[in-house]
């Protein structure tokens, strides 16, 4: 295994300039995966058991003692790195205790909830770091995310996870991505401002779900609520076109406002 740590493209380079995926597959099972409807990623069951990539950290270090990486690694596209299978393996683990070494901006993504919670004694000491959740239902609906997310984390374990990280000063971020609900979305945004330092907005892609939506009306209620609560927000193309020309504001769209380095350490410099 050649740099495991690569430059995404397309629509997953709104996330990151750089990213890491730690398992195959992930365990979580969601409806609305879109792995599967990548070309050369078919064929990866995201609902089995997540397995592990033979060899992963090994070719992580040698990576670190070769490259000097100072954009922000996310973690992670194809899978999660708190997936299930994270309890017995501990690969994210080894991962962030190389990152924290070489002193890698990262960035986490997932819906495993609490447990991320294990790694906060290496979260709290890492310089440049953020963590944040894919939320797509509010507490009430707890039954619609089982529905959709069969096996992540519940809607209050994410809320919880987020609003813990935050009273240990570490920063925290949300992707509200894909909506199912837009209605579940905003209230999401009110839930959370409290404790969220960023959000990144977007659409639902690969489902028919899509065309009930007026995403019109959703991005310029989100828009408006996101600004009136002072937050950073980064809105996401395929949600960008469906506002009128004008109304967002040039850091609105700047992809890489948001991202660490590891010169830059909070989502709040400039």
């Amino acid at each position: 295994m050649q740099n495991p740590i690569y430059k995404p493209r397309g629509r997953a380079r709104e996330y990151s300039p750089l990213a890491l995926n730690i398992y195959r597959g992930c365990g979580h099972g969601c409806e609305y995966c879109y792995v599967n409807a990548i070309p050369g990623l078919r064929g990866i069951n995201m609902s089995d058991r997540a397995e592990p990539r033979e060899g992963l950290v090994l070719a992580i270090g040698k990576q670190l003692e070769k490259e000097q990486i100072t954009d922000q690694v996310l973690l992670c596209f194809t899978g999660d790195p708190y997936c299930p299978a994270e309890m017995d393996f501990g690969i994210t683990r080894e991962v962030l205790t190389l990152f924290d070494h070489h002193n890698v901006a990262t960035a986490i993504l997932t819906k495993g909830g609490r447990r991320v919670l294990r790694d906060i004694d290496i979260l709290k000491r890492m310089s440049a770091v953020k963590v944040g959740a894919t939320l797509t239902f509010t507490p009430d609906k707890t039954s619609n995310s089982l529905e959709w997310e069969k096996n992540g984390a519940t809607p209050s374990d994410r809320l919880s996870a987020l609003k813990e990280l935050h009273e240990n000063n570490i920063q925290t971020w949300v992707s509200l991505e894909p909506v199912l609900d837009p209605t579940e979305a905003l209230k999401l945004i009110d839930l959370t401002h409290e404790y969220v330092d960023g959000y990144k907005v977007g659409t639902i892609n690969h489902h028919s779900l899509s065309e009930s939506i007026d995403w019109n009306a959703f991005g310029l209620e989100a828009v408006n609520r996101l600004r009136k609560y002072g937050k950073r927000f980064y809105v996401k193309h395929d949600l960008a076109k469906h506002i009128p020309k004008g109304y967002l504001r040039p850091e609105e769209t700047d992809m890489n406002r948001m991202n660490l380095t590891s010169q830059k350490l909070s989502l709040f410099s400039i």
